[in-house]
């Protein structure tokens, strides 16, 4: 089956980095070439949407130094996802980041989002500061919270994710060998094709993708049918 919505768990970026004696700073920047590289990617399969899961709600409690130096590599992706991809993609943010976030990636959360809203061109959903069950919690209480719901009115919290709108991922890749979700998008990988490849993100390259592809297609989903 054809997929319309890749999503990655971007893991391994340390232990890369560990391997090799080089910083950790080191590991999180060849980490994001890896992601711009995906992305860039899956634009040219004319995928609808592709998702990364970049840093977990958890990911803030880390060691200070680790932290900072992982935020700032992630708020400079933004700004090159937004102005210097190969294709006119949008960027979405998933996640809710309560305040542990600092002013520069708040700040390109925002120019990352507002200066993309009006493209047309593959969404591309990266996850900071993200929670799956936080979100099924929020998008639940958002649905019957909302004005429309009532007895009569059972409202899908389809609507209410950070992903509403996108199709739900036909096949998540989960590098550096470990096999679980982590919480990604728990609510939306339900019908997914689960991929666990062992290099670790940094050594993405094309051929991780096109085996995972490989996998997916040899898929027959009947959806329970």
């Amino acid at each position: 089956m054809p997929a319309r919505h890749i999503a990655f768990i971007a893991d391994g970026n340390r232990r890369w980095a560990a391997a090799r004696g080089v910083s950790m700073a080191s590991g999180f920047r060849q980490g994001a070439l890896a992601v711009r590289q995906a992305l860039d990617h899956c634009r040219e399969l004319g995928l609808e949407a592709a998702s990364v899961f970049l840093m977990s709600s958890r990911n803030f409690h880390r060691a200070t130094a680790e932290a900072t130096v992982l935020v700032d590599v992630i708020a400079e992706l933004l700004h090159h996802v937004a102005d210097e991809s190969t294709g006119p993609v949008r960027v979405l943010h998933s996640g809710a980041l309560r305040g542990n976030a600092t002013p520069q990636l708040l700040e390109a959360i925002e120019y990352a989002e507002a200066t993309t809203t009006q493209r047309e061109g593959m969404a591309v959903c990266l996850g900071v500061g993200y929670d799956g069950q936080d979100e099924i919690r929020r998008a639940a209480h958002r649905a019957v919270t909302c004005p429309e719901y009532g007895p009569a009115v059972k409202l899908p919290i389809e609507r209410y994710l950070t992903t509403a709108g996108l199709p739900d991922p036909d096949l998540i890749i989960r590098t550096s060998g470990e096999r679980r979700l982590s919480g990604f998008l728990l609510w939306q990988a339900s019908d997914a094709t689960l991929h666990f490849e062992n290099r670790w993100w940094p050594d993405y390259d094309r051929t991780v993708l096109t085996d995972a592809l490989a996998v997916h297609m040899e898929q027959c989903r009947t959806f329970g049918r």
